[in-house]
């Protein structure tokens, strides 16, 4: 059994799997299972990563390859990862970013001196050249600080910087849609927690130049907008679920929050404006009192609600 099991999607990275791979192939640590997962691209990403590990023969017998059915979308990509996965912890890699080469058996030993079920490390925003800004991925001290924080988003509820026991993942409701999905998955990790150790230090380097998320054309949002209201849905399911319902009543107001503003945009649209005005109906009050909003997305709330935003020069 490999101390820790790497789940790598692919799809549509030729120009960034080269990076990522030899990044992940140069890792400190000995033990490890790579898992990539072909979500039946269409470009020469596979090939690229095949040229690659023969550069590593060491690692050979350590890579899965793995092709879906057909196109899936990253939440089932994840999903047949965690599944097959059988290291003793898991962490996930998107496959147009890359890692510090002491990443893994870094937070591998904190996990271990720490007795700790999952370990935290801050990442960089990186152009790849020469840009980078430090991102601190933690500010919390409990698991409770650390479920409102994530549902804050005050710490990011992002997977790739997060070790993880195996066997926390029990009882997993996988998302379905591409959007939130790591949000859904992140919170329900911290939740089968019983504990988590934090390392100030940046060893990912996030640049995700090739998501769907940067896409600004209206179908593209009104995607991004179904996909996230779903995996909302359904983690509000498993708060109920769990009785933390009451407890982050205020954190999950926030969380639908971050459903409306992907079409906040194209609020000048009345089918848009009416989707806006019907989904999580009820909520605005709270919204407005929410401790865990700034005040500049409160502003935008109400204009938003009274048909003011977006300004007619800055509509999509």
């Amino acid at each position: 059994m490999p101390k820790i099991s790497v789940i790598i999607p692919v799809y549509g990275v030729e120009q960034y799997i080269e990076r990522c791979a030899r990044s992940l192939f140069s890792q400190t640590l000995d033990d490890i299972e790579y898992l990539f997962i072909d979500d039946c691209t269409l470009d020469n990403s596979i090939s690229i990563l095949k040229r690659v590990l023969e550069d590593y023969p060491c690692r050979k017998s350590q890579v899965l390859i793995h092709r879906m059915k057909e196109n899936s979308g990253q939440a089932a990509v994840r999903k047949w990862g965690m599944l097959n996965a059988t290291g003793d912890f898991v962490i996930h890699c998107d496959s147009d970013d890359w890692v510090d080469c002491k990443m893994y058996e870094t937070l591998y030993n904190k996990a271990i001196e720490d007795h700790s079920d999952l370990v935290i490390c801050d990442y960089a925003i990186s152009n790849g050249v020469d840009d980078k800004k430090i991102v601190t991925a933690c500010h919390s001290s409990s698991k409770e600080q650390l479920i409102q924080n994530t549902l804050f988003q005050k710490d990011p509820w992002s997977l790739w910087n997060k070790l993880f026991k195996r066997k926390v993942c029990y009882n997993i409701e996988y998302p379905t849609g591409n959007m939130g999905e790591d949000m859904l998955l992140t919170l329900q990790i911290i939740i089968n927690s019983h504990n988590f150790s934090y390392i100030p230090e940046a060893f990912y380097y996030y640049s995700n130049l090739t998501s769907i998320s940067k896409r600004k054309d209206y179908s593209a949002a009104i995607s991004r907008f179904f996909q996230a209201k779903e995996n909302v849905d359904k983690l509000i399911e498993l708060f109920t679920k769990y009785g933390l319902i009451d407890k982050y009543k205020m954190e999950i107001n926030y969380v639908k929050y971050t459903v409306l503003r992907l079409i906040q945009p194209l609020l000048r649209n009345k089918q848009c404006f009416k989707l806006w005005r019907d989904t999580y109906s009820g909520m605005g009050w709270q919204f407005i009192i929410n401790p865990g909003a700034s005040n500049k997305e409160k502003i935008k709330f109400i204009l938003s609600c009274i048909k003011l935003y977006p300004l007619p020069h800055v509509a999509e």
